[in-house]
């Protein structure tokens, strides 16, 4: 088990889990202790925890929920029958099914990724309007309208997050989210029995929907949207608590030794956060996002492609004028008859051979060409000629064999030796797949899906464009010969709802729920916060990397399929930035001079210590545009006259400047340790502490662990 990971680096700076001195446990809200009382009645059992109320760094309060008393492992905190928890199931079954029914354009997951969002939205809507009449009344009631998330900031506010692209995101999904609100009116305001005046307006729809995207629950058993009552009040964090559901038939989903945090066989080496299902399934939505692409439009003049077809109909034509001229033999002066009948048999057969001749160099040429399009395609089928890493090799590829076809065709090299060297690069290109796929499988952790042509992906992926208008929505063809729902709703099989944890909390703690493995990005854009220190933040760096490609080949690719202008690599502080330094290794990759195996693992020192040393260049480069520090942003974040939306937006981008700083040490310390071993200093001596370490020795060589391991192999191969 891994005792220095960085999810325990971060909790301990934070003190998660430790008493929060700052908390205050005032009375509940009127409101909500009739919630309570009522799910309490109902079956609802809270264990150890209580409403109470925390500060950010610079006084800023919200609810959440407190330790009472100490809390151990395998503790129930609360639990609710099942029948206590609102799903989509709900709204389908009620009265507003006939408008599901009769507008599946937007309800139906036939035609929405969304659709139980709008049906939840729809329903809430409905049940609002009717008041204490409702079975969800103190549920509904007890939701805040003083909470949002990203996509509903003002401009001004999305400014503070200096973030173009994040910022760009967030205004896609607030016109998706207007597009579909004025479609649920348009289609409400046709049922007038169902909805009254002034229920269905923007102000309603944005406090509900901002709680069924931040508040609901799913996944892990559970088979719709869900709404949990009372437990809207955990907050996030990184800490192991989870939902669990007992069933009749057994317990609960998960036994004691998973819940008491006992390594089981097979996970000895996993790192203890990550045994947590609360943080590691059904994570939400996507960071590889699309909407920051900049693709790259014009044409490129300076290189063409080999064609053949204007090759053989210019050679054609060559043939034939010589064939007319040779053909034209009149008699010499004084010839006699017969002698100019036998040089005409003579030329005859000549330019019968000659035509023959041209006829088996051309299929020559054309099968030799062949075998260099088959190589061709052979990459079209297996390489994203749009990923992070290939258009160096494929240029270089491009260049190779388009100057074998060259010498080939002028003559300077025969069709043994065309056919051999080309046989020789799609050997290459073979074992570079291969390395390829092994490197993106193993250490990048994106499956290739090989089913799939990767030709698909050549022209670059584009952000599909989402409905502008309600008469878009509408006007998709509905057949109603077809089912748009489940004829047979499968129903939820468990009896109770619970939240337990795996980590234990001191009295006057804050306790948590993790949500998922969230970025901060990914927080704002569904919660409108973000977390200092958050052990699964990412940020993204851009890399223009036309500047590196060395032969026109290269730069041809890019602008005959419209690749992105940037290279993008996610920068954690779980892993080395594996991406950027293969990428970067690739930069000073040449054909037949190093072999593929360097690319992807560490066989050559000097190889790698030119991607390591421009990698870092790379990375020096990009932190210094940002125009804080990350000593300015700690300071702001104890200024008592920003607010919620400025607080977070600073805490995005401290973490951001963090996430930087955190990379260039990786690297920096890299380089030292390899300069050690170049310089033959025994391996275990050469990852000792480095200038760059600080206070994160221990936790350093855990996340650098596997890359040291190759340095390792590499050293003792070298021997």
């Amino acid at each position: 088990m891994k005792r220095h990971s960085i999810g325990k680096k971060f909790r301990k700076i934070k003190a998660l889990k430790k008493a929060d001195p700052q908390a205050i446990i005032p009375e509940a809200p009127e409101q909500l202790q009739k919630y309570i009382q009522e799910l309490t009645s109902k079956g609802l059992k809270i264990n150890k925890v209580q409403y109470a109320m925390f500060q950010t760094k610079n006084g800023l309060s919200y609810p959440g929920l407190i330790a009472t008393e100490p809390i151990m492992p395998k503790d129930t905190l609360v639990s609710l029958p099942k029948e206590l928890l609102l799903t989509t199931l709900h709204a389908f079954e009620s009265p507003l099914k006939q408008i599901f029914m009769e507008y599946p354009q937007l309800f139906s997951p036939k035609f929405l990724p969304q659709w139980e969002d709008y049906q939840f939205l729809a329903y809430l809507l409905y049940e609002y309007q009717r008041g204490s009449e409702s079975k969800w009344h103190l549920l509904i009631s007890n939701l805040p309208r003083d909470i949002d998330y990203a996509v509903f900031w003002r401009p001004e506010d999305q400014a503070f997050l200096e973030d173009k692209y994040l910022v760009k995101l967030a205004k896609k999904q607030h016109q998706d989210f207007m597009v579909a609100f004025k479609t649920l009116k348009y289609i409400t305001d046709k049922y007038r029995n169902l909805f009254k005046p002034g229920t269905v307006t923007l102000e309603n729809a944005i406090w509900l929907y901002t709680h069924i995207v931040s508040r609901s629950f799913g996944g892990q058993g559970l088979k719709y949207v869900t709404m949990v009552p009372f437990c809207e009040l955990f907050n996030h964090e990184q800490v192991d608590v989870c939902y669990d559901l007992s069933y009749k038939d057994r317990s609960s989903n998960y036994d004691d030794v998973f819940m008491s945090k006992k390594i089981v066989k097979g996970q000895e080496d996993v790192d203890v956060d990550d045994l947590s299902l609360s943080s590691s399934d059904n994570s939400q939505g996507s960071e590889d996002d699309i909407s920051d692409s900049e693709f790259v439009m014009g044409d490129y003049d300076e290189y063409q492609e080999f064609d053949f077809d204007s090759y053989k109909n210019s050679s054609f034509r060559n043939f034939h004028e010589n064939l007319r001229r040779m053909s034209e033999i009149k008699p010499l002066p004084n010839e006699e008859q017969e002698e100019f009948y036998q040089r005409v048999q003579n030329q005859q057969q000549f330019l019968n051979k000659f035509r023959k001749e041209f006829n088996i160099k051309l299929n020559i040429q054309r099968d030799v060409f062949q075998l260099a399009i088959d190589c061709k395609s052979f990459l079209f089928k297996n390489i994203d000629f749009g990923d992070n890493y290939s258009i160096f090799f494929l240029g270089q590829v491009f260049q190779v064999l388009d100057a074998t076809i060259h010498d080939f065709f002028q003559e300077d090299k025969s069709s043994a030796k065309a056919r051999e060297d080309i046989k020789k690069v799609h050997i290459t290109c073979t074992v570079y797949k291969d390395y390829l796929y092994g490197f993106l499988n193993n250490v990048m952790k994106q499956p290739i899906q090989q089913k799939i042509n990767m030709f698909a992906q050549k022209i670059g992926r584009r952000l599909t464009r989402g409905f502008e208008t309600v008469e878009q929505v509408l006007s998709q063809p509905v057949d109603r010969r077809c089912e748009f729902y489940k004829s047979d709703w499968e129903r939820d099989k468990f009896v109770n709802f619970h939240m337990r944890t795996r980590d234990p909390f001191e009295k006057g703690s804050q306790v948590y729920f993790c949500y998922s493995r969230l970025s901060n990005r990914q927080m704002l854009l569904k919660y409108g916060m973000a977390l200092e220190y958050n052990k699964y933040d990412s940020t993204f760096l851009r890399v223009e990397y036309l500047k590196y490609l060395k032969n026109k080949e290269a730069i041809w690719i890019v602008h005959r399929f419209k690749l992105n202008k940037f290279k993008r690599f996610k920068l954690k502080f779980t892993v080395p930035p594996y991406g950027l330094i293969v990428f970067c290794k690739s930069v000073n990759w040449t054909l037949y001079e190093n072999s593929i195996d360097t690319l992807f693992k560490i066989n050559d020192l000097k190889l790698e210590r030119k991607g390591l040393l421009l990698a870092r260049q790379i990375l020096v480069e990009e932190n210094s545009k940002f125009k804080d520090t990350i000593e300015e942003l700690e300071k702001q974040l104890y200024d008592q006259s920003v607010g919620y939306h400025e607080y977070f937006a600073i805490v995005y981008r401290l973490e951001r400047l963090r996430l930087y700083r955190y990379n260039i040490n990786l690297i920096n310390i890299c380089i030292v340790v390899l300069d050690r071993i170049m310089n033959g200093v025994p391996f275990l001596e050469a990852k000792q502490k480095t200038e760059y370490d600080n206070e994160f020795y221990e936790t350093n060589r855990n996340v650098l662990n596997t890359y040291f391991e190759q340095m390792r192999s590499t050293k003792q191969l070298s021997k």
